[in-house]
């Protein structure tokens, strides 16, 4: 007998050993998924600056980079500039292309570009529209490039040089003599492809209704037709124009009511969470548990007018945590919905539930 009570006393140990054991895991866990916790707002803004600084350069470079990639802006201020009658809107002197509002689109293939931008003068300023076109000859030459490049990206690996032997043999010699070419055989000096401008107005004031032509025929640019003639919205009928306003009307209403009632809604989920979280975060039983500094990590469950039936996870600046389950309704026949009543408030941490007083809520 007394054999058997000496061996039981091993398992009694470690029977009183296995609970404590796993009450700190599961306060390690606690601790894990808090501090997981904490770090996933950063990332989030993390993410979200990474894409605020990617935007912000992009669009940088754009406005960086506008002059260059763009054929003729030059002669186009120029032209704008010794002309009397945008003289006599925004002044003589000088003309400073604005940073923002800045458009221009290059078609290499066909030899068009376009741009759109504003100038300021000393006494005004004006948005100049302008379109170019490259020589037909020059054209032609850069068109038959083009092609040959495509053809070449057609044409890959051994492929390629089946249809070029002189290729390969150029690259055997290379390989085998492995001389180095003076840097101004190796590198292609870019020519300037010289543009020539083609049509060019200007609305001063930005007044679109009298456009100033300088150049050409301003019907070929797709600006003109959108800022000046807006001949697709002159086409509609003033029955249609009505039916338009009518849906536009209807659309806005609906658009109006939705966020009211979404509003309302917000405002009263906002009460409601509001009491729930004030309350938890002065309850002593709560303080005790988790320490000092507790807030709501995340919450779900339902959070009415007058109902509340919800889960909440708290977290203490300790490292431990919480989740409360709350139970609380109010009088429906009361102005307002009176005071709220908690039916139930259970605090589970680290595996082990308890009753929360309903009185200090």
């Amino acid at each position: 007998a007394r054999v058997q009570v000496r061996s039981k006393a091993p398992a009694l140990a470690s029977a009183r050993v296995a609970p404590q054991a796993r009450a700190a895991d599961r306060a390690s866990m606690a601790a894990a998924a808090a501090a997981t916790s904490s770090l996933k707002p950063k990332l989030i803004a993390g993410a979200w600056g990474a894409i605020g600084a990617s935007g912000a350069y992009a669009l940088h470079r754009h406005i960086r980079d506008f002059e260059a990639r763009t054929p003729c802006i030059v002669e186009a201020v120029r032209a704008a500039a010794a002309s009397r009658d945008v003289q006599a809107a925004i002044g003589v002197g000088d003309l400073s292309i604005a940073r923002w509002g800045r458009s221009s689109v290059v078609d290499e293939r066909y030899g068009l570009a376009r741009a759109s931008f504003e100038v300021r003068g000393p006494s005004g300023n004006a948005l100049l529209v302008y379109g170019a076109r490259r020589p037909a000859k020059l054209q032609e030459a850069i068109a038959e490039a083009l092609e040959d490049e495509d053809d070449e990206e057609d044409l890959k690996g051994w492929r390629r040089y089946f249809y070029r032997p002189w290729e390969l043999k150029q690259r055997v010699v290379r390989a085998f003599t492995r001389r180095k070419a003076p840097a101004a055989e190796n590198s292609e000096v870019a020519e300037e492809r010289p543009w020539d401008l083609d049509t060019m107005f200007v609305l001063l004031g930005g007044d679109a209704k009298r456009p100033l032509v300088l150049m050409g025929d301003p019907a070929a640019l797709p600006e003109y037709e959108a800022l000046c003639v807006r001949r697709d919205a002159q086409a509609k009928s003033d029955y249609s124009r009505w039916r338009l306003r009518i849906v536009c009307g209807v659309a806005l209403a609906g658009a109006v009511l939705a966020g009211g009632l979404r509003m309302t809604k917000s405002l009263r989920v906002s009460q409601s969470y509001g009491f729930i979280r004030r309350s938890l975060m002065k309850h002593s039983e709560v303080a005790a548990a988790l320490g000092p500094g507790v807030h709501v990590q995340s919450s779900s469950g339902t959070f009415g007018a007058k109902y509340i039936n919800a889960r909440l996870r708290l977290v203490g600046d300790a490292g431990g945590a919480a989740d409360v389950d709350v139970t609380a309704m109010r009088d429906s026949a009361t102005p307002g919905g009176g005071p709220w009543r908690v039916m139930m408030a259970k605090m589970n941490v680290a595996g082990v539930s308890r009753n929360l007083d309903t009185s200090q809520f």
